[in-house]
């Protein structure tokens, strides 16, 4: 389990907004907001501070689907987006819903996908992690000048 925060506020889980430890289904949680974004051309969290966007991830309330999707595209967006992370699905749930099963073109496909995810090991120790990955080819002086050169704001 993971403690830090990172990544985009408006994909972060309600886990992460409560600073609680989390894993993998924050992914998944980011996926439902990346589906919801693709079909709705927006977030489906939104607000005008982070305390109020935090306040509505924490919620999971959320705009409905358009009733143009189906039914059963806006059923596996709401099973993604779960706020209990325990209620979400894994990917290989996921790839095994009826509503993504029927849009996978054939058999061999889904063995592909499904055995590019088994190739997805992350270390219950995550400090093993930095040792699983290949060491990084930048230099660290220069990739934090750069940074620190770009004078990011934030516009949240």
């Amino acid at each position: 389990l993971v403690y830090t925060q990172t990544g985009t506020p408006y994909y972060a889980s309600p886990e992460v907004w409560m600073d609680k430890p989390y894993d993998n289904r924050s992914d998944i949680w980011s996926l439902g907001c990346v589906i919801y974004e693709m079909i709705t051309l927006r977030p489906p969290f939104t607000a005008s501070s982070m305390q109020e966007l935090a306040s509505k991830v924490k919620k999971g309330s959320y705009p409905r689907i358009p009733s143009v999707y189906s039914r059963d595209l806006a059923t596996v967006v709401a099973t993604l987006l779960k706020v209990s992370p325990l209620m979400r699905p894994s990917c290989e749930q996921i790839l095994h819903m009826p509503a993504v099963e029927e849009h996978l073109t054939d058999e061999e496909t889904r063995e592909i996908c499904l055995d590019l995810l088994n190739t997805i090991k992350i270390p219950r120790n995550m400090s093993l992690l930095k040792q699983k990955l290949p060491a990084s080819q930048f230099e660290n002086a220069k990739v934090q000048e750069d940074f620190d050169e770009d004078n990011y704001e934030d516009d949240f």
